[in-house]
């Protein structure tokens, strides 16, 4: 049987609970499609759309300006809980994960850790939406947002806002996800926020996807300086895909090369698979579009090798109708 290469060329309870890694399968940062069909295009720009919300304090450790108590068996066993629904998690057992978030979640609801009832809140909305539950995902983020019980953290606010903004984008209701995208910035206002780059990044998209190709660069940019500022990598990367996009339907093709090929090498640093493949994707189809075709079609193989390697079925598809696209049009000449 002929492999997909062949055919082508034939042819955080307390701030350290561990949440989910959705930015390397879920939902995501940035597109590369934009020279294939718009249905493609969408697709992609909502690959990567949800977001790892990285705890960068916890609360057992000291170097968050002030000492900590010792954690409690209480907590330490939501810890354990949720550490074994991250491994669960990432080997694609979520309804495993899904058992184990609840068990840490009804832990810290006895002891009123209510900063571990937010992140595991968080963390069953991003496994509710992997099983393919929206309404159970919005039902747990809009449990933070509720404040007749109670009032959770500015932070953990903002970031249950950017999830409700990420579904309605995914279901293309670009108001209701421009809202809630706003709404997220609002609840960043007067506090540190780590997560307010990750903010205009999922405006760009929101703006890309409407064909507001302006605001969408300014977004991204803006998002860029933030992401770089909070030294968060996977969302700088996200933002220079952004902005690589942006160039590119403004004809900026050099500029947007470069973007691709920079959100590469972060990508390469982290070992993220599945941002590899749209950064080669991407500036395939930069070289595609001006007529590069031995160019676009090394970047193509290479995408195509890197999603044989990750076992991405959408990858392979993608990189292979393209290296047959770059084949045709070689031929022609």
């Amino acid at each position: 049987m002929k492999t997909s290469r062949q055919k082508a060329v034939g042819s955080r309870q307390k701030a350290n609970l561990p949440l989910p890694p959705f930015v390397k399968e879920g939902w995501g940062g940035g597109s590369n499609s934009q020279f294939r069909t718009p249905t493609s295009e969408f697709n992609m720009l909502l690959s990567l759309c949800f977001l790892l919300f990285t705890i960068h304090c916890s609360l057992f450790l000291t170097g968050c300006g002030h000492a900590t108590p010792a954690p409690s068996g209480a907590h330490l066993q939501a810890v354990e809980f949720n550490q074994r629904a991250e491994t669960d998690f990432k080997k694609g057992d979520y309804k495993s994960a899904l058992n184990f978030y609840n068990e840490a979640l009804r832990i810290n609801r006895s002891i009123e850790n209510n900063d571990g009832i937010a992140i595991n809140l968080i963390n069953l909305a991003i496994v509710y939406h992997k099983l393919g539950d929206k309404d159970n995902a919005l039902k747990h983020v809009n449990e933070i947002l509720d404040t007749s019980l109670i009032t959770h953290n500015a932070l953990r606010q903002s970031e249950a806002a950017i999830i409700k903004a990420m579904i309605y984008l995914e279901d293309a209701d670009y108001g209701k996800a421009s809202q809630w995208a706003d709404s997220a910035l609002s609840f960043c206002k007067g506090i540190e926020c780590a997560v307010e780059g990750k903010i205009y990044n999922i405006k760009s998209r929101i703006a890309l996807l409407k064909g507001d190709f302006s605001p969408a660069a300014v977004y991204a940019a803006k998002g860029l300086d933030l992401n770089k500022e909070h030294k968060d990598r996977e969302e700088t990367a996200n933002s220079l895909r952004l902005i690589a996009t942006t160039k590119a339907k403004a004809g900026e093709y050099e500029g947007a090369k470069k973007s691709f090929e920079d959100a590469l090498a972060i990508d390469k640093s982290l070992g993220a698979s599945r941002k590899i493949i749209l950064d080669l994707m991407g500036a395939g189809d930069i070289l595609f579009k001006q007529g590069v075709l031995k160019d676009a079609l090394r970047y193509y193989n290479r995408a195509l090798s890197a999603s044989e390697g990750a076992g991405d079925k959408q990858g392979i598809k993608d990189a292979a109708e393209m290296i047959e696209k770059c084949q045709q049009d070689l031929k022609k000449k």
